[in-house]
């Protein structure tokens, strides 16, 4: 990551200074607009900025758009950002007024040139702006705008992914918060769980949990600002194997798509009760006579290629089948103990299956082979 930190002071993004003020280019525009000579199409990775001449410019909303933020909130800006091109690297960031397309003040920042990957570039606002003020501007913003590095040429694409604008001299109230999750109901091999969530990124192991005294329940504390509403889950191994959660279960979000466990960060430090892996509840309370039935299922053939049959010793009402990202591919009521799937159409790779009974539900992993 480079990190490029230049004279600049004039703006500050919100109005609440407990946020953070976030734009994510990636599959979205995030309402920012053509402000002249380019045209913005959203994608995967990051918006592309199409460029019709050198003064290419972009701006946060229209000119009715109205931030309602002042320039004394903030002090920092982080851009990432890809530039392909070879030509001159020299590019700006402006702060307008609400109501007016003219800026008042702008602040210049150097990229790399023929870029192959994305580099995050910060810009200091404790310092003076580059041109438009000769101090510190700590007024209203409506919008920010930006204008592509200046060696851009008539069609050369700049692909902008990120823009955080914070105030790095905030103390944000914070707690200390023990994520606790039950292993011992899982059949898969695992080395390491972890907590995987939107305050990480989703990145794999990098809040690792521990066992210090062998009971299989694993753990770890991460701080958090108070009162951030998050979404998690568990996994190992870094997503070599993810726990399936029920939509409808009381600590999911209740996306069917992308079932993940919901939690508002309080104001206290917090040690969770441990839930058992793939469940909001603990294992003793899912553990049962009929729990154990299902648990005894059997999927087969496993690798599959056209056809995965299911049997069990007790009814299943119904079942899911999630991929390795746990987004839903199939799901239907089957309201019997023995019945078969056809998976036929399924890409290869790995997926989990989620089955429930009237009393208990239990999952399994398995690989599609075609």
């Amino acid at each position: 990551m480079k990190k490029f930190y230049l004279v600049l002071i004039c703006f500050t993004y919100i109005t609440s200074f407990n946020s953070q003020i976030i734009y994510n280019w990636q599959n979205s525009t995030e309402g920012w607009v053509s402000g002249g000579d380019c045209n913005l199409t959203a994608q995967t990775d990051a918006m592309a900025m199409r460029l019709f001449s050198s003064n290419a410019l972009m701006r946060s909303g229209n000119l009715s758009a109205n931030l309602g933020v002042n320039g004394s909130d903030y002090n920092s800006v982080e851009i990432t950002v890809k530039y392909p091109t070879s030509g001159s690297g020299v590019a700006r960031l402006f702060i307008y007024p609400p109501g007016t397309n003219s800026d008042t003040c702008y602040y210049t920042f150097p990229v790399d040139t023929a870029m192959s990957g994305f580099s995050t570039y910060t810009i200091s606002l404790d310092s003076m702006p580059s041109g438009g003020l000769s101090s510190p501007y700590d007024g209203p913003i409506g919008r920010f705008g930006l204008r592509a590095p200046w060696g851009g040429m008539n069609f050369d694409t700049i692909f902008w992914k990120k823009m955080v604008i914070s105030n790095t001299n905030q103390v944000i109230d914070s707690s200390e918060v023990t994520f606790r999750v039950d292993m011992n109901q899982v059949t898969d091999s695992f080395t390491n769980p972890e907590v995987n969530s939107t305050f990480n990124s989703w990145c794999g192991n990098c809040n690792a949990m521990s066992d210090s005294d062998g009971d299989n329940i694993w753990d770890v504390t991460v701080s958090l600002p108070t009162g951030d509403t998050i979404e998690y889950k568990f996994s190992a191994d870094s997503w070599s194997i993810q726990e399936t959660n029920d939509p409808t279960g009381s600590c999911t979000n209740g996306d069917p798509n992308y079932t993940n466990r919901v939690l508002v960060i309080p104001s206290n430090d917090t040690i969770l009760t441990d839930v058992c892996w793939g469940s909001c509840d603990s294992c003793s309370s899912v553990i049962g006579i009929e729990n154990d039935e299902l648990n005894s299922f059997r999927i087969y053939p496993n690798p599959s290629s056209n056809f995965l049959n299911i049997s069990s010793n007790v009814e299943i009402s119904n079942f899911i089948i999630f991929n390795l990202f746990g987004k839903v591919i199939l799901q239907d009521s089957v309201n019997t103990a023995l019945f078969k799937i056809n998976v036929s159409t399924f890409s290869n790779g790995p997926y989990f299956i989620y089955l429930k009974d009237l009393k208990s539900s239990t999952f399994k992993k398995f690989i599609i082979n075609n």
